[in-house]
């Protein structure tokens, strides 16, 4: 009966809130227009992320199916909701700051979840807790694990080639049979198999279990079993390329077969999920199913949280726009002399990197008395924006169709020199000559072999008004003396040329 009196109140605060919402969801689509379009631009020209479409009608589906709970809550507000959109706030203006897509995506889609909160309540935001955080699924990220993906592939390729007996011979990515070359590709990293088994799995564990300990060791095999898989399915076609005498799994068929794999595998995952399921066990009454009728808030009180929720969604956008407005432009470089060596001397780049939106792209020669060469390419920005950015994960060091990179580590210098640590590449060209590259990030005069540090120092310079550019600079020496001798060659150009590296942008 209590219920049943308290019905028309709960349908009132329904209908005020929720319109409430959609109010404030409009002004989030249109104030942050241009995150959303580019969060929705990567789904659509990206393979990896084409499911992220189907995230919001599935969130929105996981939501329904909690209408009859939510029909018992009478909507509040929440300050708890108005710090989290403030929070989220604050991460887009990092990620703006930093030119961080993954940032401005994951703050935007907090930003939604956050408003919910804010202006349904917690006892509403507890119903939904799990079909709204699910909505993170749809932030295209998860593109950095690409590398490591190649090598887990590569390496249980090998592990199933030697244990059936097959001779193969490894060179980083590229796996060489009696028969033929084969390439672990980014296409054939099986990042969208575990993206898509993550994103779906998760689900699947929310509908069919009950337990924490079942959810969280479903999403464990969740992650296992892609990754195995793609190995597995690597095997495959290089079995079927190879018995078939190249004539099967070549070209298209090469991923139709792998996706036709990987759905097999996913309905016995998600077969044998269903066999442990629990969901169709009794559950026990408790309070907590009882209806709980939050207090009457009134109109005045919701309005005022959906502006100060507005507030702190765009209040860091105006900080970012006073800050940067006042940002200069770096001013142009060119490569110096270094001590005990001979040049520069312009030549044409060999390495045909790519960096979109480079200001000046910069290569030269130089050659030690003792007539070691070291070559030199710099990829330089003055100003920084949307269309060019040094740190973006479509830059590429060399172009893969003249180059073949055998291997990739991390290289420590001596203290005394400067940077402290290089990446360093071995790399063979179409014409079998083989060279060690080291390259780095001299970011707002920073210097960091890693992406993310670079990142840091260019949000900060923005934030303090000041720029003196950022650069990706590589050195590389032929390997036809080996290994020792071009490590040798690297370090002595770095030691004396620290001045060269060092004030990139010095112009006296």
């Amino acid at each position: 009966m209590a219920e049943e009196r308290a019905r028309p109140a709960i349908v009132a605060g329904w209908r005020r809130h929720a319109s409430l919402l959609g109010i404030a969801y409009l002004v989030l689509g249109v104030g942050f227009y241009a995150t959303f379009a580019n969060m929705i631009g990567v789904w659509n020209h990206s393979s990896t992320f084409n499911h992220c479409f189907l995230i919001p009608f599935i969130a929105i589906y996981l939501g329904y199916g909690q209408r009859d709970q939510l029909a018992r809550i009478k909507p509040e507000t929440s300050i708890g909701g108005l710090l989290f959109v403030l929070a989220n706030g604050v991460l887009w203006l990092l990620g703006e700051v930093m030119s961080l897509a993954f940032f401005m995506h994951a703050a935007v889609v907090g930003m939604i979840i956050g408003l919910a909160w804010t202006l349904l309540g917690t006892r509403v935001f507890r119903s939904l807790m799990f079909p709204l955080f699910y909505l993170y699924f749809a932030v295209p990220e998860g593109e950095f694990l690409v590398p490591y993906l190649q090598d887990w592939t590569a390496f249980v390729l090998v592990k199933l080639l030697q244990l059936i007996g097959m001779p193969v011979l490894v060179e980083g990515r590229y796996v060489t049979i009696p028969s033929g070359s084969f390439t672990v590709a980014e296409a054939c990293s099986g990042i969208n198999y575990l993206i898509a088994t993550l994103s779906v799995g998760t689900m699947f564990a929310y509908l069919q279990f009950r337990s924490y300990w079942r959810r969280a060791l479903f999403m464990l095999v969740a992650v296992f079993v892609p990754l195995l898989a793609n190995g597995i399915r690597a095997f495959g076609i290089v079995m079927i390329s190879h018995l078939s005498n190249y004539t099967l799994a070549q070209g298209v068929d090469h991923f139709i077969y792998g996706w036709v794999f990987f759905g097999f595998v996913i309905f016995i995952l998600f077969w044998v999920g269903r066999v442990f399921s629990d969901i169709d066990d009794p559950m026990p009454v408790t309070s907590a199913q009882l209806p709980a009728i939050a207090p009457d808030v009134s109109v005045g009180r919701a309005s005022l949280m959906l502006v100060l929720a507005l507030l702190a969604s765009f209040g860091p956008g105006a900080v970012l726009l006073a800050t940067d407005s006042a940002r200069p432009v770096a001013k142009a470089i060119e490569l110096r002399s270094v001590t005990d060596w001979r040049g520069p001397e312009a030549v044409p780049s060999q390495l045909g990197g790519r960096f979109k939106g480079a200001d000046q792209r910069l290569s030269g020669r130089y050659v030690a008395a003792d007539g070691a060469e070291v070559s030199v390419e710099i990829a330089y920005y003055r100003q920084q924006g949307d269309d060019g950015e040094l740190i973006n994960q479509n830059n590429r060091v060399f172009d893969t169709g003249q180059w073949r990179q055998l291997t990739h580590e991390l290289r420590s210098l001596p203290e005394a020199v400067s940077p402290l640590r290089v990446n360093e590449l071995r790399l063979r060209n179409n014409s079998g000559e083989e060279y060690l590259l080291w390259y780095w990030y001299d970011a707002q005069g920073e210097l960091s072999s890693d992406s993310f540090p670079s990142k840091l120092a260019e949000g900060m310079a923005r934030m303090q008004g000041r720029n003196v550019g950022s650069a990706m600079v590589s050195i590389r020496t032929s390997l036809a003396n080996g290994p020792a001798a071009a490590t040798a060659s690297l370090q002595a150009f770095v030691g004396t040329g620290a001045v060269l590296i060092k004030h990139l942008h010095s112009q006296d």
